[in-house]
């Protein structure tokens, strides 16, 4: 074999193998694109055992025949243990109370940038682009309401928080909110 074909071999092997590591690296690219999601998932999702609720129309249904909302109350924890509150929810809306004992103020972060702006911010625009597009009935667009006094948070209401998915989402960034917070106060 003259030194013309082992040039002309080695230069497809090379050009075979560039274009593998093209392919290689496309693939990275997207495995690191679903280990991102996944993330963020995670993050959203928290690392609690999702509260069972029943679905919007069972419960409609036996509301309708018992005239009496069904209501899910309980505490949400710190991850050391510590109860920052308590959170009441019904087919119409949740709402956290923090205890009276621990002064949560509304400018503390991550409250205003991760919990008002990322997360009751995006799902309500998110439902005003579905109700503009004519999805959903723009009286089921997300709404929330902070009470506070003189910047102390009383009161978290969130009205048409949708399904069981955005209940679990709700869920878990209040409780990974409060509990950033509740690590700020510590630390004086």
């Amino acid at each position: 074999m003259s030194t013309e074909d082992e040039t002309r071999k080695l230069l497809k092997i090379r050009e075979d193998l560039a274009s593998r590591i093209g392919r290689l690296q496309e693939e990275i690219e997207d495995l690191r694109r679903a280990n991102a999601e996944i993330d963020g998932l995670i993050v959203r999702q928290g690392f609690r055992q999702p509260v069972p609720t029943k679905t919007r129309k069972a419960t409609e249904s036996e509301d309708d025949a018992s005239g009496v909302e069904e209501e899910d109350t309980h505490s949400v924890k710190s991850k050391s243990g510590m109860t920052l509150g308590t959170l009441q929810v019904n087919n119409e809306e949740v709402v956290f109370e923090p205890v009276s004992g621990l002064v949560f103020s509304m400018s503390i972060p991550p409250f205003q940038s991760f919990l008002v702006e990322r997360v009751f911010d995006n799902m309500r625009s998110t439902d005003e682009e579905r109700a503009t597009q004519g999805e959903i009935p723009p009286e089921e667009v997300l709404s929330y309401t902070v009470e506070a006094e003189q910047g102390r948070i009383k009161r978290i209401v969130v009205r048409n928080y949708g399904g069981e998915r955005r209940l679990r989402e709700i869920q878990s960034s209040l409780r990974w909110t409060f509990d950033k917070m509740y690590d700020k106060l510590r630390q004086g």
